[in-house]
């Protein structure tokens, strides 16, 4: 169980794997929006577990920009590209066959660096490296806002390490079955997703903070 709180509740609010928060008053919208970009720093925030526990701030993935979010970022790629070397320490023979193969490639290079005229140095190279160097990265085919969200969401599901992931206004640019699709699929992979939103968003479940800073929840189940 996941919670948030911050100054105007009442009381912590409790996040399902896919929760639409509305917050109506501009300001307090705004407020919140700035807490959780600067969470790291920032403790008019809470976001914690059942134990009290808060979430780190490497924990959070936000996104505020759908076409603007990087997928193939330089920590994702890093995380990727770790995850790929663990893979191969758990295939004893493939990670062999590859450093063979790695030893080759690194002889032939030193024997044409000690046959150049210039003193030229020279390391060995890890799988790690060969990864890198092969350019290893998500495939992007997304054409739309919607294709984008879902690829943002497959992302944020491969990274176990991230643990709660905002979207911020992403309502203006979804219809409502493409919002319920979204939905579905984060209850699938069970994984904590905010939708924050300036209005009310469709008739679906979610929670709205009206003007008078009153949270209410509108069409949830009881």
């Amino acid at each position: 169980m996941t919670k948030i709180n911050f100054p105007i509740l009442d009381e912590p609010l409790v996040l399902d794997t896919a929760t639409i928060l509305a917050v109506e008053d501009v300001t307090v919208y705004s407020s919140l929006v700035k807490h959780f970009y600067n969470y790291d720093i920032d403790e008019s925030l809470q976001v914690f577990d059942e134990k009290q526990k808060c979430l780190k701030g490497t924990e959070l993935m936000l996104v505020t920009d759908i076409f603007g979010y990087d997928v193939n970022s330089a920590p994702i790629l890093k995380l990727i590209h770790a995850d790929l070397e663990s893979q191969f320490n758990e295939k004893p023979e493939v990670k062999s066959m590859v450093e063979k193969l790695a030893s080759t490639i690194t002889d032939l290079i030193v024997f044409e660096c000690l046959e150049n005229e210039l003193d030229l140095e020279y390391d060995e190279i890890t799988i790690l490296e060969l990864i890198k160097a092969l350019g290893v990265k998500i495939e992007t085919q997304s054409d739309t806002i919607f294709e984008k969200c879902f690829e943002i969401l497959q992302v944020y599901h491969y990274l176990t390490k991230k643990n709660l992931l905002v979207f911020v206004n992403s309502g203006a640019y979804l219809t409502r079955d493409e919002v319920e699709k979204l939905c579905e699929y984060i209850n699938l992979i069970q994984k904590k997703v905010l939708f924050l939103e300036p209005r009310r968003l469709y008739d679906l479940p979610q929670y709205i903070l009206d003007k008078d800073y009153f949270l209410m929840s509108e069409n949830m189940v009881k």
